[in-house]
């Protein structure tokens, strides 16, 4: 497969989302990498600092050396002339993923990660490309664990990737319901919803807080230029999450 690499320009802005138990998400902007810096030694790549605690650099990397583990690099698929893939981490005898990044190509031999997750609960999983109208996005659901899960979704743009923010959906949602109402604000399920570009919004139960009574908004959008809108939001008081 002939992959066309966009010379991007030094303002690109890039960013990634880190996953750990310590911080449980925040955002940083590393630098490009060799495909072997995440491969190779995975211990290294941990983002929680509990591996080898104040060790001394040397010491870190002898510790990494003589652990078991390995990386599996899977393509997930190319986009906006981007080749986005999945690297999945096992640690001793594992035989599912403990850890996950996902990497963009940007050069040859040169990779950004735009996701790196190191769950406290549940596990990664494959990520997956969706159509959300004209665009084409990186969306994933890692780590379920009883009602909760991360689900995020990349923008692909000509020159970097933007992890997109649905906030807007869940503020049209909150202000389409009564007052006393409060909505479920989780779920985007990409795969379902982006089909149809609505997201139906769920109410929490007014005894307990959970997922779901009678009553869901539909929240209508799009995505342009790395950024949700919401065309409309609808609610029907009678409808079933």
């Amino acid at each position: 497969m002939l992959i066309v690499l966009l010379a991007l320009p030094a303002t690109a802005q890039w960013s990634r989302l880190i996953v750990e138990p310590r911080d449980e998400l925040r955002v940083d902007k590393p630098e490009a990498h060799p495909l072997k810096y995440f491969t190779e030694f995975p211990r290294l790549r941990d983002e929680s600092g509990e591996f080898c605690y104040l060790c001394t650099p040397d010491k870190r990397l002898a510790e990494a050396k003589n652990e078991k583990a390995k990386t599996d690099v899977r393509l997930v698929g190319t986009t906006q002339n981007f080749a986005a893939y999945d690297v999945m981490y096992y640690f001793g005898d594992d035989s599912e993923p403990t850890w996950k990044s996902i990497l963009v190509r940007i050069g040859p031999d040169s990779y950004r990660e735009i996701y790196h997750d190191q769950p406290a609960e549940g596990k990664p999983n494959p990520s997956f490309l969706v159509k959300a109208g004209e665009a084409t996005l990186l969306c994933l659901r890692d780590n379920i664990y009883r009602s909760d899960a991360v689900e995020e979704c990349f923008w692909f743009g000509t020159d970097h990737v933007e992890r997109l923010d649905f906030a807007p959906v869940w503020q049209a949602a909150r202000k389409a319901v009564p007052p006393e109402r409060r909505i479920w604000a989780y779920d985007l399920n990409p795969r379902t919803n982006f089909q149809i570009m609505t997201i139906p919004v769920g109410l929490r139960s007014d005894y307990n807080g959970r997922c779901c009574t009678t009553g869901v908004v539909y929240v209508r959008f799009k995505v342009e230029g790395g950024r949700v809108l919401v065309i409309k939001a609808d609610f029907d008081p009678d409808a079933k999450y």
